[in-house]
């Protein structure tokens, strides 16, 4: 529910006569009266026998007028009494006011759980020309334009252009997974935009919750749905994009929710737009939702006249991309066309592909025209490939070669001129007219871009060239490379230079020759590339140890977080190097920061099952294998989900509570039941886990195996005493939901157990199946 940054919330039309608010009727100019939030100290007093009075408090010092018959005033002769009262009660009203709004002021600080406006703003523009085929469509105007609660589900293939309008649930930031963040970020939104719904009701319910407030997602959405219900909340609008990147236990709740929400006839006007990828399991969730027809957008491309809008949108798309990369990297026009032409001539195009796909040109591509046509003819053919190339990309090796052949070979040192002359040469080469050279104000910076010398000789790990450079006048050890923003030492430690890595830290040393290497300093070791990534990240996801080793003892810092919230240990954990990690924990207080940073690794090895790095991480005696996060989520809950089995027998055999619920009634068993996980319930059921612990619902681990078919599951639960008849909030039991789902196998498994021991067949098969009625 948050764009890249969060969910945006446009209040639109107020209520108008045929809208029915509960409220005070609006005033003859048809404008509703909004009663001023400040205000709240007036009070009125009722009319009296002898004519109409009014009593106000609200001004310095007080007035009692009697507006028939005789008046009497405070305002001439003895006014003490008067304005004493008078202060004490404006004193008294500015206190109240004051510390109401510390609350508010409070509350939005704890609901702005995420920089949701800056990751919004990562998105690129719409670019004009597209979109038109999604407002034009009949759902979406309908949707638009109706005046009472609804709802519209926007759903397409991956890469299909549904998130040009906007962006939410993201899956490379864990805040931007959770609905809980979600949910504080429209909150936010709302009560920013109109103060007046932040409700005393609302007030009390943060003060009586504290700190579970922002974690909940019932308290969250009950008040929500207490601000849209205001008289004073006219329309409110929420797009929620991508909620198939939110994590599924939100997800869950969240399409529970809205089911409720649309299920029942409210009262106002609230509007949802949600888009995903066509998943069963996101469309399952709706169909308890007892609307006929649950309006769908799904952008599949099956029907050839809506295939052929969005294919003429994406050319648009891809013109004004080509356009905007032909300003920044100074192409020529033959160049700009020779580059369109290729992109318009693939076909099943996407956006997410023209998007990977100029990314990965804009960042890699040599600019002249031998460049291009090799760039295109490189092109990636799908997604996944265009993922996969810029996730390996790195310098270009082959240019860098070059370069530093022509550097050494030369007998002096070239001018750009020459240089720009020299890279152009081919083996095919016979007279100047042959060769391609880059127009003479754009090749320093093609130059530039790259690389210098000593980046260079790093990236190949020449440490004598290395040791030479280090010692020269005017050998900048922390520069770094227009593209991706890497220093020498950055590029040595990615590659397990190590040599190299240790001459770039001492630096020149002292020289009593050079008077400006006398104080020679070594290389940065924290030096951050334009990712926000240091160079014992890129030695840790290398798993060079000895590179490690190096850097921590040169005072590199283990916990420095890139833009996605990684560290060099996170890195360690995910890459499960047990010696790297064993290297990173020795650092001490930095390893065991504030943040926590010991549990948060351990949540994420047990999740990941890396059995060897919990283990590790329990022995450190800072870890506990039953820690809680504020969710309630422990890591026990995390692997059971997953159906580590390894890791999950470990933590249970170090103390980890096989009960422990999360804040929604979630727990281990439940998890490992509805995933069909056999050989995790068996280690859960062994160690104490309770077969019958409900959730809130009436959900049981038996039911949840039920209803998703995992016959083994079934049968283990029964064993072990299972109650076969408990029932969920909606009378229904495991029998139930079994004949309605139709697996058969299951239906004779409960008929069987249901039955009393002397009456049970020798085969469990034995028992009749009955297949439910139509």
């Amino acid at each position: 529910m948050v764009p890249t940054a969060a969910a945006e919330i446009w209040p639109q039309r107020s209520r108008t006569a045929d809208q029915p608010s509960g409220g005070k009727q609006a005033q003859a100019n048809g404008e509703p009266k909004l009663p001023n939030p400040r205000s709240r100290t007036e009070t009125e007093h009722p009319r009296s026998s002898s004519g109409s009075q009014s009593f106000n408090n609200y001004d310095s010092g007080n007035q009692f007028v009697n507006t028939g018959g005789t008046q009497y005033t405070t305002t001439g002769g003895n006014q003490f009494v008067g304005d004493v009262y008078g202060q004490i009660n404006q004193t008294l009203g500015n206190q109240v006011d004051e510390a109401r709004r510390k609350k508010e002021i409070e509350i939005l600080k704890r609901l702005k759980a995420s920089p949701y406006e800056d990751r919004k703003n990562r998105n690129p523009d719409r670019v004009l020309g597209t979109c038109d085929w999604f407002v034009s469509h009949k759902l979406f105007r309908d949707w638009q334009e109706s005046t009472s609660s609804t709802m519209l589900w926007v759903s397409a293939d991956p890469g299909c252009g549904k998130t040009v309008c906007y962006f939410f649930f993201k899956d490379d930031f864990e805040d931007q997974r959770s609905v809980t963040s979600a949910l504080c970020c429209i909150l936010y939104q709302l009560f920013k935009h109109k103060r007046i719904l932040l409700s005393d009701a609302i007030l009390d319910q943060f003060d009586v919750v504290g700190e579970k407030f922002t974690s909940s997602f019932g308290e969250l959405w009950q008040a929500f749905i207490n601000a849209a219900e205001d008289e004073n909340a006219d329309e409110i609008v929420c797009l929620l994009d991508a909620i198939d990147e939110c994590e599924d236990q939100g997800r869950s709740q969240l399409t529970q929710a809205l089911c409720r929400l649309y299920g029942t006839k409210r009262n106002f006007n609230l509007k949802f737009l949600l888009t995903s990828r066509p998943y069963g399991e996101i469309r399952r969730g709706f169909r308890p939702l007892e609307i006929p027809e649950l309006p769908v957008i799904y952008l599949s491309g099956e029907s050839d006249d809506e295939m052929e809008k969005i294919s003429r949108e994406i050319g648009v798309f891809i013109k004004a991309r080509v356009q905007n990369i032909g300003e920044q990297l100074q192409l020529k026009e033959k160049e700009q066309d020779l580059l369109l032409r290729e992109l318009m001539l693939v076909r099943n195009r996407t956006y997410i592909w023209v998007h990977l796909t100029l990314k990965l040109i804009e960042s890699n591509i040599d600019i002249d025209k031998t460049g291009i046509v090799e760039a295109i003819s490189q092109l990636p053919k799908s997604v996944d490939e265009a993922y996969d190339r810029i996730l390996s990309r790195s310098l270009n090796s082959e240019k860098a070669k070059k370069i530093l052949q022509i550097v050494v070979a030369a007998a002096r040192p070239l001018t750009l001129r020459e240089m720009n002359v020299a890279l152009a040469l081919r083996e095919s080469t016979r007279s100047s007219r042959d060769l391609d050279l880059s127009p003479e104000n754009r090749f320093p910076q093609d130059l530039r871009d790259g690389f210098t010398t000593l980046m260079i000789a790093s990236y190949f790990g020449l440490r004598t060239a290395v040791k030479r450079l280090v010692r020269m006048n005017d050998v900048h050890l922390n520069s770094r490379d227009d593209t991706y923003q890497r220093p020498a030492l950055s590029w040595a430690a990615g590659n397990g230079f190590d040599g190299v890595v240790k001459l770039l830290v001492k630096g020149p040393g002292i020289s009593l020759k050079n008077p400006k290497l006398l104080f020679g300093k070594g290389a940065d070791v924290d030096a951050k590339s334009k990712d926000g990534r240091t160079p014992l990240s890129y030695a840790v996801w290398n798993r060079s140890a000895a590179v490690v080793k190096l850097l921590i003892k040169a005072g590199a810092r283990v916990d420095v977080e890139d833009e996605i919230g990684g560290t060099p240990l996170s890195y360690a954990v995910c890459n499960g190097r047990k010696e790297v990690i064993k290297l990173l924990l020795k650092k001490g207080s930095q390893a065991d920061s504030e943040d926590g940073i010991i549990e948060k690794l351990l949540f994420s090895a047990a999740e990941k099952g890396h059995e060897e790095i919990v283990g590790l991480l329990l022995e450190t005696g800072k870890a506990d294998a039953d820690a809680k996060r504020d969710d309630g989520q422990t890591p026990l809950w995390r692997a059971a989900r997953e159906g580590h089995e390894a890791v999950v027998k470990l933590l249970l055999e170090k103390g980890a509570n096989a009960n422990a619920k999360d804040n929604d009634g979630w727990t281990p068993l439940l998890w490992a039941a509805g995933n069909g996980y056999e050989a995790v319930v068996k280690l859960l059921l062994e160690k104490g886990a309770n077969a019958d612990l409900k959730m809130d619902d009436g959900q049981t681990p038996l039911w949840r195996a039920t209803r998703k078919g995992h016959e083994a599951v079934v049968k283990l639960l029964l064993e072990k005493g299972a109650n076969a008849n408990a029932k969920d909030k909606w009378g229904q039991t495991p029998l139930s939901w079994a004949v309605a789902n139709r697996h058969e196998a299951i239906i004779k498994l409960l008929k069987y157990f249901n039955l009393e021991l002397d009456q049970r067949p020798h085969d469990i098969y034995a028992v009749p199946f009955q297949p439910p009625s139509q």
